[in-house]
């Protein structure tokens, strides 16, 4: 049904820029200017200065982010890899390469070795990939990390030793990596890691889903203040109707201004608690369903009828809870 809205009406030539998905600014530019601290919900200025001592002392960025499903724990995770790689391309000499590892949900296990013998190895592999020679020695290195299998595991202290000296080989050409960990299954991995990479310059997320779950990590308050001593914890949490109603207008894209009446959002929303990416969502199909009712050719701000206002969204809401209730259309 998209493929019919007529998001040129709205001034929107790139479609619905309520779009729910996760934030990539190192892969996709135009997301650089997505990420909003909403009024307290984030706060990338203490990412941004972790990254830049970090760098300036060459020793790690450990960032720990917790939420549930659609809380922007993804986005804010690649936003701290993006900042890590803005502040070394200040920092550093020009011509600054910067690589990822990012470990996805279905490549965690509860075998914080494993995973951590696949982040080493992966990163051998961009090295390859960048054309940075790999001197003999480290080359040997993962050879026998490659070789040796769980049964007979290599020492931490051994793993941070080819850390250590798979950071020294990017910096000498000039070049760095960071590692992101989507929904950690065991703090294990988090303490390990830690210490594998504590002799590197580079930044490592550990992303963590607040549920009460067999296959999630349960932290401590002991765990959050030991993390907190080698680096930063953020727990993103729902948003305030206020926060979700800056949303609204700051991702608006289009001809000014913002369809959304702003003290119509604060109400609407106020009923229960919203996550960034439930009201995201929220947003998107809110703006379809505007535009899929219009039949007039008067663009927006004339057309009043492309307004968004609060009676119209209640109504929407209740029909889909109507609906709902019966379970769908075939009930």
């Amino acid at each position: 049904m998209s493929d019919d809205l007529r998001y040129d009406l709205y001034g929107l030539p790139a479609g619905n820029p309520y779009a729910a998905r996760p934030l990539d600014p190192l892969a996709l530019p135009a997301d650089r200017e997505l990420v909003l601290e909403l009024a307290g919900f984030i706060r990338l200025e203490v990412i941004e200065a972790a990254v830049k001592e970090a760098i300036s002392k060459g020793r790690p960025a450990y960032f720990l982010i917790t939420g549930v499903g659609n809380s922007g724990r993804t986005s804010l995770a690649n936003h701290a890899m993006y900042l890590y790689q803005q502040a070394a391309a200040s920092l550093l000499p020009p011509g600054f390469t910067f690589v990822t590892h990012r470990a996805e949900r279905g490549d965690m296990t509860h075998d914080a070795y494993a995973v951590l013998c696949s982040t080493l190895l992966s990163l051998r592999n961009k090295m390859n990939a960048q054309g940075i020679d790999i001197p003999p020695a480290l080359r040997a290195h993962f050879s026998t990390l490659s070789e040796r299998g769980a049964a007979n595991p290599m020492n931490e202290y051994d793993l941070q030793e080819i850390a250590e000296f798979t950071a020294t080989t990017f910096a000498g050409r000039n070049a760095g990596f960071g590692i992101r960990y989507e929904g950690v299954p065991a703090k294990e991995l988090i303490t390990q890691a830690q210490k594998v990479f504590e002799n590197t310059s580079t930044v490592v997320v550990f992303v963590i889903d607040s549920y009460q779950h067999a296959n999630t990590v349960q932290i401590t308050e002991a765990d959050r203040q030991a993390f907190a001593e080698r680096g930063h914890v953020f727990d993103l949490d729902t948003l305030t109707p206020e926060q979700i109603a800056a949303l609204a207008e700051f991702r608006w894209k289009g001809h000014p201004p913002a369809p959304f009446d702003e003290q119509g959002v604060k109400n609407v929303f106020s009923k229960r608690p919203y996550t960034i990416g439930q009201a995201i969502q929220h947003l998107e199909v809110l703006l379809d369903l505007r535009l899929s009712e219009y039949e007039s050719d008067v663009p927006w701000p004339a057309a009043e009828d492309l307004r968004i206002h609060e009676r119209w969204v209640r109504l929407k809401i209740w029909q889909r809870d109507r609906w709902n209730r019966l379970r769908g259309f075939h009930g």
